[in-house]
């Protein structure tokens, strides 16, 4: 079945040269059938051109889903091998003409929504995926394993090179090898690893020559028959009857003149063994003649001794044991040559060949002189090995004597270019170095305005080196640290490095990110080398809430995406795209990202503004609260990877989210609604290890005390929260503010205490609070009995929660003791959230003194979005908080709600603030607007109520008064403006 509504099918391709326009056409067809359409268009095919797309579906379900191309511009083009479209790769597709000539067509494969986009362009500025490297002196043919089809058998003549795709791509890329013409043998090669595979042999005999027959001077005109004959060219053969050795004119091909000589030195005769179709290696001596003489005994002085073939025996190894010397073949006697009798005049066609004594001059005589003549060129056996050069994979062939000098001059050459690149390197070096010991905070804010999170990076050091060979960048941070900068959050770190145990190993120490890289310069334009790319990261603890989560998935515009998808007209498929240009692609010899754990809690939210609510519902799965998921995961490493950006990434989150889903029973141990039982494991498995190792019985007692309790406080907290959905939204908002203040101060037992008391105090007034709820919001009879159907299930489930807070609140509370006394560390936000709207509207420069103010703002209203932070100003016995609606002057202190404030005025009240003196003493006066009387409506004017602040200098109190002045005059400015509309940009471009 089809995984996809669409294809769409982009025609990018066009010729860098010529005036010909590049078509391209597709179809599908069975496996197999495109080989038999050859050059020919099947019934149902699409054709496009250059820059253009079109819209692509499966018009046969019974055939095998693979997509065939073809080049319609190339004269006699044969469409090419079915490859797969539901995986985002991308590959070059390989199409040969009539006469197997190869053309290449890069295909990128990518997932946009729910359409698979492939895309086609040149290959003219990308390297090809293979080649094929012949640098023996024999021509090579390869084909595709598995390809049976005779046309797709390529040739590579002798040193010379061939680029290649594979001409089946959903077939592995493995390559077979023969040499062409010859009795050879069959090596095939895995492309994906680089090693050196079998030997590769092929039939490389010897003929015996004799010398003179074969050099003989043209201008010296021979007389008589036997003159005649003794020009041509003589080898060594054998009499079939006799098995003596005899001369004969050189017939190529001809078994019974094929000689092969072993290791040992012996001459082993072909013909008289039977041929071998596909020799895998040289054949045993066990089942071939060699070269002896006819004698049982030595030879004699002045005399000859006929030759012959005999079996291999080791007690006649001194005649069985040839080497060519001087231009002369011997044995392993002394002085002893093969020769023929009659000096010159013996060299004829049939003439016997014997072993005698050589002629004791230099220059040995004509009848002396035999040497060797390889069939073919080479030593008949090859090497044959993978390897990378960079994206492309070379499969090369060379000889084995050949591969020996190479090894020799390569060496040298080495030495040479490497003092070559020294030069340059000195010439054209650039070395970057960057320490930033306090390291650096990124801010992130929204529109709103407000902080999402603030990252502070510590221990930066960066080096980067540029030369002529390569450029080369080390990063290192010691310390990551991602801060929830949400005001009223429960866990101020979203993520951290986990702090390293007692037992930790070399995983806890060191960076805790670090950046290898290595980068080639490259000649191709749209190739990016790359030696290695390594990422290594230490253990992280990541605490995901669920508000913040939302809002982060807001900011980077998670959801619009879907929204403008549906307002997209269809004919937009039908255009071309936007980037018709070929991608960049990048290649990295080794590419590897390590994570090796991460430590997961997910803490959902309560109360969800209506836009957060609606983003929420697009995510398709609800979040489960779970605290410590401790999630393994291997790295992701990819050897030789070369593709487009798009491609590499969606690859690592591929990865890593897989990591991540394999690890679900660690998520499912770690939910609240079970109590986190993986937690409470660890908690045992950690105190039994102390016992074990250490004796350490208290640290067994703890580590069990603090799983059990954590176990109680969860599995309490979340029947909790279940039954407390069924009450009232009041009830509920007050048990969630004590939950809060318990969490953020840790006062947990205290919290426990007011909740129960406020879960009983629920309960009793349940019946009359939400009879009266329920007549004021759906109001007659219908309301009374609903608000009096929800007192009576309230009278039951309000003590029921409040006792379950109570115990939840307790075993958390147990368990913060067991965890200080057992050195857990628990790390704070760096700085408190910033103040991100200023009294123009613009974002100001981060201020301790405005955050705190801010978060003072924070606790006396719960939203700081209707009601803005303006200035603060703290005195030694007093604090003046100024926001955008009420002034208020707070004692010194920590003071839960609004507890702190002694003085309180609203703009809607204050006429205007002076600064008075009396009797020496400054005082910031705030006078009130006048009231009338009857009816208690405020009227123009000032009234008698004038409360008064003392403040210690005069400048200040000058400073106070023109802060407080600026905030009324611009909350007086507010009122007068229309509110603000979320679609007010969109209105005003469409107007």
């Amino acid at each position: 079945m089809c995984e996809w509504e669409a294809d769409r099918l982009n025609g990018e391709a066009s010729r860098s040269r010529g005036t010909k326009r590049k078509y391209l056409g597709s179809t599908t067809q069975s496996n197999g059938q495109h080989r038999k359409q050859g050059a020919s268009n099947p019934e149902g095919y699409i054709s496009t051109l250059p820059g253009s797309s079109v819209v692509f579906h499966w018009p046969r379900n019974d055939y095998d889903q693979l997509l065939c191309v073809r080049l319609m511009d190339v004269p006699n083009c044969t469409w090419s091998g079915g490859f797969e479209v539901n995986k985002p790769k991308s590959f070059h597709v390989n199409m040969r003409d009539t006469l197997g000539k190869c053309f290449f067509l890069r295909t990128e494969i990518s997932l946009k929504g729910a359409t698979y986009q492939i895309s086609f362009t040149d290959t003219d500025q990308l390297p090809p995926p293979l080649r094929i490297d012949n640098m023996s002196e024999v021509p090579i043919q390869f084909w595709q394993h598995g390809v049976a089809d005779l046309r797709l058998h390529t040739e590579v003549k002798a040193v010379s090179g061939l680029d290649y795709a594979c001409d089946e791509p959903t077939l592995p890329p493995y390559i077979t090898l023969t040499v062409k013409g010859a009795g050879s043998s069959e090596v095939t090669a895995d492309m994906n690893f680089f090693k050196e595979y079998n030997k590769l042999y092929y039939e490389n005999f010897i003929y015996i020559a004799a010398t003179h027959t074969f050099s003989q001077n043209v201008d010296r005109k021979p007389v008589g028959k036997r003159r005649l004959e003794s020009c041509a060219e003589l080898v060594l053969d054998v009499d079939p009857k006799t098995q003596r050795v005899i001369l004969r004119k050189k017939e190529p091909g001809k078994r019974s003149q094929l000689w092969r000589m072993t290791g040992t030195g012996m001459l082993c005769h072909e013909g008289s063994s039977p041929p071998q179709s596909k020799p895998a290696q040289p054949r045993p001596l066990d089942t071939s003649l060699v070269l002896d003489i006819a004698g049982l005994a030595a030879v004699s002085d002045n005399s000859f001794e006929p030759l012959m073939l005999r079996r291999p025996d080791s007690r006649r190894s001194t005649t069985q044991t040839w080497y060519f010397s001087s231009g002369m073949l011997t044995c392993g006697l002394p002085r002893l040559v093969v020769q023929v009798k009659r000096g010159i005049a013996g060299l004829y066609d049939g003439a016997e060949v014997v072993l005698g004594p050589d002629s004791g001059v230099e220059q040995p005589g004509p009848e002396q002189q035999f040497i060797n003549q390889k069939m073919r060129p080479g030593s008949g056996v090859l090497s044959v090995q993978v390897l990378p050069d960079g994206p492309t994979r070379v499969l090369q062939i060379s000889d084995i004597s050949q591969r020996r000098m190479m090894w020799s001059s390569s060496s040298t050459e080495q030495d040479g270019s490497k003092e070559e690149e020294q030069k340059t390197e000195l010439e054209q070096e650039l070395e970057v170095l960057v320490n930033l010991e306090e390291g650096l905070g990124v801010s992130l804010v929204n529109k709103v305005p407000e902080e999402l999170v603030f990252t502070t990076m510590s221990g930066v050091d960066v080096h980067f080196t540029h030369t002529a060979a390569n450029e080369v960048l080390e990063l290192s941070i010691q310390n990551i640290q991602v801060d929830n900068q949400l005001l009223g959050t429960t866990q101020p770190v979203m993520l951290c490095v986990t702090p390293s145990s007692g037992d930790s190993g070399a995983n806890d120490s060191g960076p805790a990110l670090q950046v290898n890289a290595v980068k080639v310069p490259s000649k191709l334009m749209l190739t990016e080398l790359f030696k290695h790319l390594m990422v290594t990261a230490r253990r992280f603890t990541v605490i995901i809430e669920e508000k913040l989560l939302l809002k982060l998935l807001s900011f980077f515009g998670y959801g619009k995406a879907e929204v403008e998808l549906e307002k997209l007209d269809e004919n937009l498929h039908e255009r071309p795209s936007e980037d018709t240009g070929p991608h960049k692609h990048y290649y990295f010899e080794n590419l590897k990202i390590s994570l090796p754990q991460i430590k997961l809690s997910v803490l959902p939210s309560h109360k969800l503004p209506p836009d957060l609510k609606a983003l929420k519902g697009t995510l398709g799965f609800p979040l489960i609260r779970f605290e410590d998921a401790v999630i393994n995961m291997y790295p992701f490493t990819r050897v030789h990877p070369y593709e487009t950006q798009e491609i590499i990434i969606n690859d690592i989150l591929k990865h890593f989210r897989e990591e991540l889903m394999s690890q679900a029973a660690q998520i499912l141990g770690s939910v609240d609604f079970l109590g986190n039982p993986m937690g409470l494991l660890n908690d045992v498995t950690e105190g039994v290890s102390e016992l074990i190792k250490y004796g350490n019985v208290s640290g067994l007692i703890r580590n069990v005390t603090h799983g059990v309790s954590n176990s109680a406080a969860k599995f309490a907290g979340t029947l909790s929260d279940g039954l407390g959905k069924t009450m009232d939204t009041r009830h509920q908002s007050e048990r969630e503010y004590i939950r809060y203040h318990g969490a953020t101060s840790g006062e947990h037992l205290v919290a426990g205490i007011h909740g129960l008391a406020h879960g009983i105090i629920g309960g009793m007034t349940s019946i009359i609070t939400s009879t009266v709820e329920g007549v004021k919001t759906e109001g007659g009879v219908s309301g009374f009995f609903s608000g009096l159907g929800k007192g009576l299930v309230g009278t039951v489930t309000k003590p029921v929660v409040g006792a379950l807070d109570f115990a939840s609140e307790t075993a958390q509370t147990v368990r913060d003791i067991t965890s200080l006394s057992n050195h857990r560390l628990t790390v704070q936000g760096v700085r408190k959230p910033r103040c991100c709207k200023g009294p123009q509207g613009l974002l100001p420069r981060y201020s301790a003194t405005q955050a705190e103010g801010q978060e003072q703002l924070f606790r006396l209203t719960d939203n700081i979005h209707s009601e803005f932070f303006i200035a603060v100003e703290p005195i030694d016995t007093y604090c003046v908080l100024i926001s955008s609606k009420v002034v208020y002057f707070l004692k010194p202190g920590d003071y839960v709600d609004r507890e702190g404030i002694f003085l309180e005025v609203k703009y809607d009240d204050l006429y205007h603030c002076l600064v008075s003196k009396d009797h020496g003493k400054v005082y910031v006066q705030l006078t009130k607007k006048a009231e009338n009387t009857s009816s208690g409506v405020a009227i123009p004017g000032p009234s008698h109520q004038k409360p008064m602040v003392h403040v210690k200098s005069e400048s200040l109190a000058v400073k106070i008064s023109q802060e407080i002045n600026y905030a009324k005059s611009l909350y007086c400015e507010q009122q007068l403006m229309l509110p603000a509309d979320e679609n007010e940009d969109f209105l005003l471009l469409e107007f």
